[in-house]
């Protein structure tokens, strides 16, 4: 069935898929149609190389997180491929790792750079490369299990929260047998910076018995037990059950997973499940497109690509250097605000609440969340006001026009249609007579509305 390709669907894609569109990239998405649309932003042809921030692997500067939250920030708004980079940020969500325990800076932009890379490909793939991964290892303790005394944290969230899901299809004794399996997964240790990267498989650690796992009985290692997830149907339904959670944001139901299912389990490709998702009828339904609340750096790297702001490129300065930039009080701090901006409204790059990732959908409207956007919004609004770009100086033409200058903002932020309420309360905070002021209050009271906030 062929998806329509109105501007508001072309909208609900690129919000869903990338970060949200401009209107120019809306036009053209729907000028397209939807199908190719979705098969232009899986290409990853275009995907630019990563990059790295810019540290030094010895001494304070090693545990430091400043420039992986804009080397981050500076990717997701650049990249070309939009859809890639969302993409890694839901991998990023579902394999939660957090730099609080890991403590080195560039282990977490390991990880990221990996999710990156494989995330489009086979999942078996994926899930091997989190299994080696050092920043994982070093958060679910996997390096501490040997064999006679396993550690089962790796194993259980492998099954648990990656792969099947809570109490399905597995039980605690296919737990304690992978653990078995998992143990030897050590920690290679580098000099001079004394510490660890990278992981090998140490043979006098590990258990090389007979292990019972899946219904299955071998000489498993870590691998084997990778091959075994992945053939289940309960991985094929709780992967593609995840994707749409996270992408759609409802409960998917039962034809939904079985569709999405039937497309992953032929050869276990993350880029043909999403694209079944993100051209399958139901993606389109009102229900969907109302259904999904945006996480705080969605919003903000939606907010910062569409309104053209600027960040910090820290692939190139050294640490001194970045500490000095961000005490430049007239104006080089404006660059580093997307950071600051993303831990006032809750939410940072590798600081996820728990190896469970961050909450969904009512998790972030609390009264504490709520309040915390209305603030990020003024300071956004502020920004833009402020700003030398095009679409700054777009608004700004349009200040004194409230209706005009209402219009602009809504579309910009990538939104095509609205309720009256939502328009009138835009266009009566666009009425002040001092340009800024009417920027600012309308960004600020945009950036707070349904139709921005429910993605």
């Amino acid at each position: 069935m062929d998806i329509a390709p109105t501007l508001d669907n072309a909208a609900h894609l690129l919000r869903r898929a990338a970060w949200g569109g401009t209107p120019q990239e809306i036009e053209a998405a729907a000028s397209a149609g939807i199908e190719a649309a979705v098969a232009s932003l899986l290409d990853p042809s275009d995907a630019p190389d990563a990059g790295s921030p810019y540290r030094s692997t010895t001494g304070d500067a090693a545990f430091g997180d400043s420039a992986l939250q804009l080397w981050w920030y500076h990717l997701a708004v650049n990249s070309a491929t939009p859809a890639l980079e969302r993409l890694a940020w839901f991998w990023h969500g579902h394999f939660a790792t957090s730099i609080d325990k890991v403590e080195y800076a560039d282990l977490m932009h390991a990880q990221l750079v990996m999710l990156r890379r494989e995330g489009l490909g086979r999942f078996d793939d994926l899930l091997e490369a989190i299994t080696h991964d050092t920043a994982m290892n070093l958060y679910l303790d996997l390096h501490l299990s040997q064999v006679g005394n396993p550690n089962e944290n790796f194993a259980r969230e492998l099954m648990e929260l990656f792969s099947m899901g809570a109490g399905h299809g597995y039980t605690q004794t296919d737990v304690e047998q992978a653990a078995r399996a998992l143990t030897g997964y050590g920690l290679v240790l580098v000099e001079p910076q004394y510490r660890y990267v990278g992981t090998e498989l140490k043979p006098e650690f590990h258990d090389f018995g007979q292990k019972l796992f899946l219904g299955r009985i071998g000489n498993f290692d870590g691998s084997d037990i990778v091959a075994a997830i992945v053939e289940r149907p309960e991985c094929h339904r709780f992967v593609c059950g995840r994707l749409w959670h996270r992408y759609a944001g409802t409960v998917p139901s039962e034809a939904v997973v079985g569709d999405l299912a039937a497309v992953f389990r032929e050869d276990l490709l993350i880029s043909d499940v999403l694209a079944a998702l993100l051209t399958h009828p139901e993606f389109y339904s009102d229900d969907v497109k109302w259904g999904l609340v945006a996480q705080p750096v969605e919003l903000l790297v939606r907010t910062w690509r569409n309104f053209g702001l600027d960040i910090l490129d820290v692939r190139d300065r050294p640490y001194d250097a970045l500490s000095a930039a961000a005490e430049d009080v007239e104006g080089g701090w404006m660059p580093f605000a997307l950071e600051w901006l993303g831990w006032d409204v809750g939410q940072r790059i590798a600081n996820p609440p728990n190896v469970g990732g961050w909450g969904h959908n009512e998790f972030w409207l609390d009264t504490n969340g709520s309040s915390a956007r209305v603030r990020v919004g003024r300071e956004v609004g502020h920004l833009i006001a402020s700003g030398a770009g095009a679409v700054s100086r777009n608004l700004h033409a349009l200040a004194g026009r409230p209706h005009q200058l209402a219009e602009a903002v809504l579309r910009q932020f990538g939104v095509v249609s609205w309720s009256a309420s939502t328009f009138d309360a835009v266009v009566a905070a666009a009425g002040d007579d001092w340009p800024d002021a009417a920027i600012v209050s309308a960004v600020s009271t945009a950036f707070a509305s349904p139709e921005v906030t429910l993605a």
